[in-house]
């Protein structure tokens, strides 16, 4: 178990610090592409591709047998998970990871969104939706396992084809912060949080690397998933030792309506992240670089949902400001 909570507080911080250099929230990332901004989804893509070749190398190495190797894709649960996720975020206007990172900056209303994350999950635990399983967890539930051919292989294409992709066009977005990381920086940090979060979850004696779903649960079931809860704990420390060493830190509450709004989103993402078998962490980090089919639909179904509610929220306050008027 002391092995199990050192290397998920490590794997934590690091990926905490990353997050909050990069304020890499990921309902930031999407609704700033929908909007044309492509800073934050550039680093991601990045660091995924990083990440992918990274895990490639990772699982040929002996002692990583028990590591995960493909999360099972459920069309249904994928799908209907990954949409209620997108319009959780925009509801909270924060993503699990957001939430975590963002608590550890000082954001105190966080520990509303993560209490309605908690109570999401235990909830969603209760449910059972319909649904075949089209491909089973492990090395067939991937695309190069589809493909027949090598997982190292597709991952450095895929790395090839996003390095070439940013370098004809890499973006002259400037970050929000003089402190905040621009989209380099965030990829290449992202790829070896992701992958040395994997290492460590080898050498403490986890299945999963980076992720959120299940933490709640396994408490809640009487059988703690040490690694996890250390690992959610570590990006609270990480985002902290982040905004103090880069002026990022600025300990504040909400306006009332934001509380609401936190509880009710958090609910959201529990739930979808459970459904979805997978948060933006497991399926939107860990599960792409994976090279997972399920984590990719997932993640469209998350832009899809964040696309749908943020057309609806901007509709009501247009007819909100009409009827004020």
């Amino acid at each position: 178990m002391i092995t199990s909570v050192i290397t998920g507080a490590v794997a934590g911080v690091a990926m905490g610090y990353v997050l909050q250099r990069g304020q890499l929230c990921f309902h930031s990332a999407i609704r700033g592409s929908l909007d044309g901004r492509f800073l934050l989804v550039r680093g991601w893509a990045l660091g995924v591709a990083l990440a992918s070749v990274g895990l490639a190398l990772l699982f040929l190495l002996p002692g990583t047998s028990g590591l995960n190797q493909g999360l099972a894709f459920r069309p249904v649960a994928n799908v209907t998970g990954g949409l209620i996720i997108g319009i959780g975020m925009v509801v909270a206007k924060s993503c699990v990871s957001g939430l975590f990172y963002k608590l550890g900056s000082g954001m105190l209303g966080a520990v509303v969104g993560l209490t309605g994350w908690a109570a999401g999950e235990l909830v969603a635990r209760q449910l059972r939706l319909p649904g075949p399983t089209v491909l089973a967890g492990g090395e067939a539930a991937t695309i190069p396992g589809l493909l027949g051919v090598p997982r190292l292989g597709v991952a450095v294409l895929l790395l090839l084809g996003v390095a070439i992709a940013l370098w004809l066009r890499p973006g002259r977005e400037s970050p929000a912060h003089d402190w905040q990381w621009g989209w380099r920086r965030i990829g290449l940090g992202l790829g070896i949080a992701i992958t040395s979060g994997w290492a460590l979850a080898a050498l403490g004696g986890a299945s999963f690397g980076p992720s959120s779903v299940g933490a709640v649960a396994s408490i809640a079931g009487g059988s703690p998933n040490y690694w996890l809860i250390t690992f959610l704990l570590g990006i609270v420390a990480g985002g902290t030792l982040a905004a103090r060493t880069a002026v990022g830190f600025w300990l504040r509450g909400e306006e009332p309506v934001r509380y609401v709004q936190l509880a009710a989103g958090g609910l959201l993402l529990g739930a979808g992240g459970w459904i979805a078998g997978g948060c933006n962490i497991g399926h939107g980090l860990s599960g792409v670089a994976q090279l997972n089919v399920s984590s990719l639909v997932v993640v469209a179904a998350m832009v899809a949902g964040v696309w749908v509610a943020g057309l609806g929220a901007s509709r009501v306050a247009k007819r909100s400001a009409t009827a004020s008027r």
